[in-house]
């Protein structure tokens, strides 16, 4: 399996308690993300509760929601390193909790998704199920239709050692047949943060994105081995 895998999505979610949705608050904030290097190209405020500033660059696009209890700050098919999406967070979350009137922000979510090549396998489906999972020759007698995607998922509840509950999603690829598509969510409730000290977000980001690097991936690597002839 390549060691490096390719990240495709970069999402934090910010929930606060309920506030109303002010079209003049969020132009000013707009205007003044504008000015740093956390800047979105367009503004859509039709829906009256949902708003979002957005940059679209080919397939990719960087997304700035706006919900009455919460925001999301999402790179969709990123074509940014975390670094640079770590930055655009520590820049904009604060002027995001000031805009909005949030003291705090009760409840994050960190969700990172990334694919990762196999080497041996040509069909993640026959990696994962008939090779990781044993179960060759045991789904189709059952269910009788092909098979688009398939895979695992895990929830690991928090810990006193591991803050957060992680849920842990592995499947084939759907657009790319010799690729695993790995999610990690991990969801945060019992961190108060403010504006004042945004850290916790960069630093959940980070333990996040290193779960894959450092968990999912030797995880994954044991089972791509060679196939045998016989």
């Amino acid at each position: 399996m390549q060691s490096e895998d390719r990240v495709i999505h970069f999402c934090v979610e910010m929930i606060h308690r309920p506030l109303a949705l002010k079209r003049q608050e969020l132009q000013k904030l707009y205007y003044d993300l504008s000015q740093t290097r956390a800047a979105y190209d367009n503004i859509d405020m039709n829906e009256a509760v949902q708003a979002k500033f957005y940059s679209q660059r080919g397939k990719a696009q960087s997304l700035l929601v706006f919900l009455p209890d919460r925001e999301l700050m999402v790179e969709e098919w990123a074509d940014i390193p975390l670094s640079t999406y770590t930055e655009k967070l520590r820049l904009a979350a604060p002027m995001i909790m000031k805009a909005r009137g949030a003291s705090q922000i009760v409840v994050h979510s960190v969700t990172v998704r990334s694919t990762f090549a196999l080497t041996h396998y040509e069909d993640a489906r026959v990696f994962l199920l008939d090779n990781a999972c044993q179960l060759a020759g045991r789904v189709n007698p059952f269910f009788q239709r092909p098979i688009a995607t398939g895979g695992l998922r895990f929830v690991f509840p928090e810990t006193s050692e591991h803050a957060g509950v992680l849920h842990l999603n592995i499947e084939s690829f759907r657009h790319s047949n010799n690729e695993v598509f790995v999610e990690v969510k991990t969801v945060f409730g019992r961190q108060a943060i403010g504006a004042d000290n945004v850290e916790p977000l960069l630093t959940n980001l980070q333990h996040t994105r290193q779960f894959i690097t450092e968990r999912v991936y030797p995880f994954l690597q044991q089972f791509d081995t060679p196939v045998s002839s016989l």
